[in-house]
């Protein structure tokens, strides 16, 4: 069909070349992929623990009429995090000082979101693990131990039991 032509009472008229619907198309694609970006980015900052404080940083509050976080997210930490804190237990001897725990702090904020509560937290957490453990594990070595009596023992039970 013809520019400007008539079909069925239709008139088709390109307003934009071939090169400038591909511009703007290119121009949409961009502009959409920076949205999905500064959707994410919100989204990560919203959420985002302040490390010294624990507090929630925002960086645009909703309206009063949109919609608000009340439950505060919970941590979840990285695999790496996770190696370092075990490491770094394993190591000492409890739950660090406040210093030391800035300092844990710090390095582990290279590897995800951390917040000094969260390692406090961690190190509190993982030793009352520990500590369960420990308790779990002791009964069982003493009836272990129990069951296991030595061949002097032994006789000397089979004389007490032979004795009138």
């Amino acid at each position: 069909m013809a520019e400007g032509a008539a079909e069925e009472g239709v008139l088709c008229v390109k307003v934009m070349t071939d090169e400038q619907m591909e511009v703007l198309r290119s121009q949409i694609s961009a502009y959409a992929t920076v949205c999905e970006q500064l959707v994410e980015m919100h989204r990560t900052m919203t959420a985002q623990q302040d490390s010294f404080s624990g507090r929630v940083i925002r960086l645009a509050d909703p309206p009063s009429g949109g919609a608000k976080i009340s439950a505060k997210q919970r941590w979840t930490p990285t695999a790496v995090q996770v190696r370092m804190l075990e490491s770094m237990f394993y190591h000492g001897n409890g739950t660090p000082s406040k210093q030391r725990i800035k300092e844990i702090t710090s390095e582990l904020s290279q590897h995800g979101q951390i917040s000094e509560t969260n390692v406090y937290d961690w190190f509190q957490n993982r030793r009352a693990r520990s500590k369960r453990k420990q308790a779990f594990a002791a009964p069982s070595n003493t009836e272990s131990e129990a069951e296991e009596e030595s061949p002097s023992e032994k006789k000397a039970k089979k004389e007490m039991h032979l004795q009138p």
